[in-house]
């Protein structure tokens, strides 16, 4: 199956017909923050979105039958006019790890962000609708997670085929940014949307894509087969990671969501390599994540 699923992610093929959706994301939603009057109007919020993101088509891709599995979970802030709101929002997504042609019942973690600025304005009933002319503040930054979910899944198995969903990424950005949206900055002293799609649409950044892609599909699929050949790709997809950090920005947007969503993965699956001093070449590319490494090279003496 995994061959098949590169094939067709190579070719991109255009047609849309009979090809179901991509997403299945489960969407969690916290509002302890606000009133219990306030939490009557959010009601339905949680299945509405739900709804959008598992029923809307995003691509023209067919990924054989097997959806994207993905999570949001939304913490109310506060609110801050009628049926306006301010909300930080979890995004991950995940994919099978393979063993051979075959996906296995283990998972390999893809995206892990917190993006802490979300405000937007939800009316109960209100139909949502996918919309690439119009700025609409809650479903654009739904459509935006949702087509780097897509993107980064389809890195995982085709070199740059996520490329035109980081452009759609990156136009929404473009798109909230001419209208004026204040939580679509520019710059940013913690994550940045922006600062991630601009690293994703760079030339200077295609190394990294390239060991993403390296580290998936060369890497943690082989690690059930040919572990040594496994562990040596992680490991230069790692380095090769760090040094375009080292070269281009040491405040890497996508360096850090990189390391933010695979260090437990990494540190556990090098207790395999018989060479325990591989975890000071880890934590010199990954020194924010140094404790969980020490912590594997101890439990692997």
């Amino acid at each position: 199956m995994k061959n098949c699923i590169v094939f067709l992610f190579a070719v991109c093929l255009a047609s849309s017909l009979g090809i179901g959706q991509e997403l299945q994301c489960d969407v969690k939603v916290n509002t302890e923050n606000i009133t219990s009057a306030q939490r009557d109007f959010l009601r339905n919020f949680e299945s509405d979105l739900e709804r959008y993101l598992n029923n809307t088509r995003f691509t023209s891709e067919d990924l054989d039958g097997e959806k994207i599995q993905c999570s949001m979970d939304i913490f109310f802030r506060t609110v801050v006019g009628e049926n306006r709101y301010q909300a930080q929002v979890f995004v991950g997504s995940q994919r099978p790890i393979y063993v051979g042609n075959d996906p296995s019942d283990k998972v390999t973690p893809i995206l892990r962000i917190l993006d802490d600025r979300w405000e937007f304005t939800y009316v109960p009933n209100q139909r949502m609708i996918q919309d690439d002319f119009t700025f609409d503040p809650l479903t654009d930054l739904l459509d935006f997670y949702a087509y780097l979910i897509i993107g980064f899944d389809l890195e995982t198995y085709t070199e740059y085929s996520g490329s035109r969903y980081f452009q759609k990424a990156l136009q929404i950005w473009t798109q909230a940014n001419g209208a004026g949206a204040k939580d679509w900055p520019q710059s940013s002293a913690g994550y940045s949307r922006f600062g991630f799609v601009d690293e994703l649409n760079s030339t200077k950044f295609q190394p990294v894509i390239t060991a993403f892609h390296t580290y998936h599909f060369e890497g943690i699929d082989l690690l059930a087969t040919d572990p040594a050949k496994g562990l040596e790709k992680m490991l230069s997809a790692i380095e090769s990671i760090y040094l375009v950090r080292q070269r281009q920005n040491q405040t890497s947007v996508f360096v850090k969501q990189f390391f933010d969503a695979k260090y437990m993965e990494i540190a556990e699956a090098f207790m395999q390599h018989p060479d325990r001093s591989v975890y000071d070449r880890l934590i010199a590319a990954d020194p924010e994540h140094r404790s969980a490494y020490d912590d594997s090279r101890s439990r692997n003496q």
